[in-house]
Parts: structure tokens; C-alpha cells; sequence
């Protein structure tokens, strides 16, 4: 049987990364420049109503909604055409703040309407304005927020919804909530780097039914996503194993993580990504780094530049992927410099030492990531330059610390997790 037309539509929104998507520029702020905009025409505007076409045009939907980027816009054409609705359906375009905003219906109850859209800020956030990622809210349906909603006429039939009268002939229910991914028959594996924080996919949903039994998640607000509640009942589940302090920092090790496995009745395949060497060999062998004299450091100040080119550099010249890396990386750089490559820190307990070059304490912070002489030469790039405010020496340095302190894998995709300072979704904790 054919999967409805919603349907596909919302695993598919509901499989989107959510987090930051703009490059925030110094002295401009976020530039409304994302994959969205390049996508529908109109990269750099402001891009809700883009990201709810992109999503229809993704699995192939684009010809039941007008390409608009205006909520007024597809506001007065759904009302035209007998689309509009003061009721919620999966699927519906919401018109938010009187035209300001909107977000797809992901899911709604009787209190309460699911949404998931591009240009806003998390849910917890203060939003002054026009956002900068991909986020999912929860909006009171009586709220003056609300105008209503565009309820696009799918092809094959109505979609769940609580309008009484709603146009595509359906009947109305209560509450509709996105199960999540459809879990496996059979034998089941989980995969060891798809279970860390910010992951969103079928390892993560099976993981989270094995802590609902053991520790009591209660997961239905987020299916499939590793996301704050989860971690707390990774950490919450290494307490009962007997581990303590950063042993239970919800992450999972190889213990945890085999042995929710052992008790659940799952397999964890890809074992070998928790075979981290210990940071002294690691020089060479898992993160290609090595090690020069910390008097062969320099100090000499260099021109500023474009902090995503040097991400981008330092992860090309290190052989990993961009994909995680360098919205990590951007994220740490703006709390630790402001994206500032002569930054220095001549304030905190590093500040010690004589004097160098550029007039600072030889042992203060510096540079994009804020990194520390010793550091920086015991985790040096080779082919990259020995002077510390060079961005893309900076960035190589710090993601090879972050590699041997953390256990970073080499593909990012458990940087957020492993590292606070690196996680848009966290508060700033230094690393």
C-alpha cells in the first residue's frame, strides 16, 4: 500500500536536521543565506515560507502550493480556493503573527499545535525577529499567534485533521502525533555513530524505547531525536550501571551502549568508532597531527578573514567532512572570538607569563578558537603555519584537541554531544 501523500511529507520534514542554517557574519549578524533559499530561487531573504515549499517540492508536492515567499500572499490564495481553515491538519501552512511567520503542522491535540519551520530560533529562545535554523515549536492553538491555516488538497485523500468541515471531506480526530521512524522487524541493530546528541533517525528511535523500559524516557515529544531528554536518559541509565561523574555524561561508551543492547534485545553494530587512541597516539595514527616545540610558536598578528573559508581549509588539509565540523566550529568561534582570528585573552587564569611579540602573556588564549600556545603546538598541523593567529593553524589545532580529549570522531557527528561549547543548542562552557 502506498504511503499517503502526508505522510511522506511529514517523515520528511521531520527528518530535517534542526539547528543553525545562516552564518552569522561579525558586525552583520545572520545572513539569511541557507540551502532553503538556494533551493527556491531567492537565496539571502528571509526564507519561512521558502522552507514550507521545499518541503512539498521534495517529495514531489510543489504543483498543490504556490510558489510564494509571502505568508499574506499564500494566505489570500488558499482563501480563494477554499484551502483555508482555523483548524489544524498535518501538513497545513500556519500563518503566524499576522503574516510574520510560518511553519508546517507536524502534529497537533486538543491544547496544542506541532509545528516545524525554517528562520526561527529554538523553542527556548527569546526570538527578536527574523531566526537563523530549522526548529520545532509547540503553540497553544488559542493563541492570538495563530491566524489560521493554508490546508493543501492532497491527492489522495484528507490528511489527519481537527477541522469538522475540512474541505478534503475528513474526519476530524482529536490528536495526531508523528510516531516517528518506522521501527525494524527481525533482528535489530543500532549503529554506534547514529546515536549521538543531535542525531535524528531509526538507531536513535530504537535506543530511546530501550531507556523508556529501563529509566523511563518518555520520548513522544520527539521521536527518533537525540536530543536533551535522551541524554539525560543515557546519563540516567550510566547511573544505574554504577558509572559516575564523566563516565555518566549521557553519552554513550561502548558499556552503555552494549549493554542497553544486551538487556533490550538490539545488536549495536560499527563497535570500532569507540577505539579512540589515547591522546599521546594519537599524534600521528588517528589524527594525523604532530607535535612541534612550543618555543617554534609565533605570535605575530595576521589580517582577519573569512572564518567559514578557514573551517573549510582546515577540515580539506585533515581529510574529514565538512558536514558536522564546520557548523561546530562556527558555533565555538563565535563564543570564544566573536570570529575575531587576533583575538587574545589577557584576562583569565592562562594570562601568565613574558611578554611575546604582539604584547600579550606568552600563555593567553588566542586566536579564532581561542587556543593556547602549549596546546597549540602539541596539536599542530603539519604543512599549516606555526604562527597562532593564522585561522586555519587555529582551527586545525583545536579540532585535533577536541579529537584526543573528547573522543571527537573523525566525521564530527559526535562533536555537539562530546563537546558543549561546540553545540548551538547548549549554553557557552568553554572547552
Amino acid at each position: 500500500m502506498a504511503t499517503p501523500q502526508w505522510r511522506a511529507l511529514v517523515d520528511h520534514v521531520q527528518g530535517v536536521r534542526e539547528g543553525v542554517y545562516e552564518t552569522n557574519v561579525p558586525g552583520t549578524g545572520y545572513d539569511n543565506r541557507t540551502q532553503f533559499g538556494r533551493q527556491f530561487g531567492e537565496d539571502g531573504e528571509p526564507w519561512c515560507v521558502m522552507f514550507d515549499w521545499d518541503m512539498y517540492a521534495d517529495v514531489g508536492l510543489e504543483h498543490l502550493v504556490p510558489k510564494v515567499n509571502n505568508v499574506s500572499v499564500f494566505t489570500d490564495w488558499a482563501r480563494t480556493r477554499g484551502q483555508w481553515s482555523g483548524y489544524p491538519s498535518v501538513g497545513a501552512w500556519t500563518n503566524l503573527s499576522r503574516g510574520g511567520h510560518t511553519e508546517l503542522v507536524v502534529g497537533f491535540d486538543d491544547t496544542h499545535v506541532y509545528t516545524k519551520g525554517g528562520n526561527p530560533v529554538p523553542e527556548d529562545a527569546t526570538d527578536a525577529g527574523q531566526g537563523y535554523g530549522v526548529y520545532s515549536h509547540r503553540i497553544k492553538r488559542r493563541s492570538s499567534k495563530v491566524v489560521g491555516y493554508f490546508a493543501p488538497a492532497f491527492e489522495d485523500g484528507c490528511p489527519p485533521t481537527a477541522d469538522p468541515d475540512d474541505h478534503r471531506g475528513g474526519t476530524p480526530v482529536g490528536s495526531w502525533r508523528w510516531p516517528g521512524p518506522v521501527l525494524p522487524s527481525g533482528d535489530v541493530t543500532v549503529t554506534a555513530t547514529d546515536v549521538v546528541f543531535g542525531a535524528r533517525n531509526t538507531s536513535v528511535r530504537i535506543v530511546q524505547a530501550a531507556l523508556a523500559a529501563e529509566v523511563g524516557l518518555d520520548y513522544a515529544s520527539a521521536p527518533g531525536t537525540f536530543g536533551p531528554r535522551t541524554r539525560a536518559a543515557v546519563a540516567a541509565f550510566q547511573r544505574k550501571l554504577g558509572l559516575t561523574d564523566g563516565d555518566a555524561d549521557g553519552a554513550f561508551g561502548r558499556f552503555s551502549l552494549t549493554e542497553l543492547g544486551r538487556r533490550r534485545g538490539f545488536t549495536v553494530v560499527g563497535l570500532n568508532s569507540f577505539d579512540v587512541p589515547a591522546p599521546e597516539a594519537a599524534e600521528a595514527e588517528a589524527t594525523g597531527r604532530t607535535a612541534i616545540p612550543a618555543s617554534s610558536v609565533t605570535f605575530g598578528f595576521v589580517v582577519d578573514g573569512s572564518t567559514t573559508a578557514a573551517a573549510k581549509e582546515a577540515c580539506r588539509i585533515i581529510g574529514v567532512p565538512t558536514t558536522r565540523w564546520v557548523p561546530g566550529i562556527l558555533v565555538a568561534a563565535k563564543r570564544e572570538s566573536s570570529y575575531r582570528f587576533n583575538a587574545v585573552n589577557s584576562w583569565d587564569s592562562n594570562a601568565t607569563g613574558p611578554k611575546q611579540s604582539d604584547g600579550h602573556p606568552r600563555n593567553c588564549s588566542r586566536g579564532v578558537m581561542q587556543v593556547i600556545p602549549t596546546t597549540f603546538a602539541a596539536y599542530h598541523q603539519p604543512g599549516t603555519s606555526k604562527g597562532i593567529y593564522d585561522g586555519v593553524a587555529n582551527i586545525c589545532a583545536a579540532m585535533h584537541y577536541v579529537m584526543a580529549r573528547y573522543g571527537v570522531y573523525r566525521d564530527g557527528s559526535n562533536l555537539a554531544g562530546r563537546v558543549q561549547q561546540f553545540d548551538p543548542n547548549r549554553r557557552p562552557a568553554g572547552y
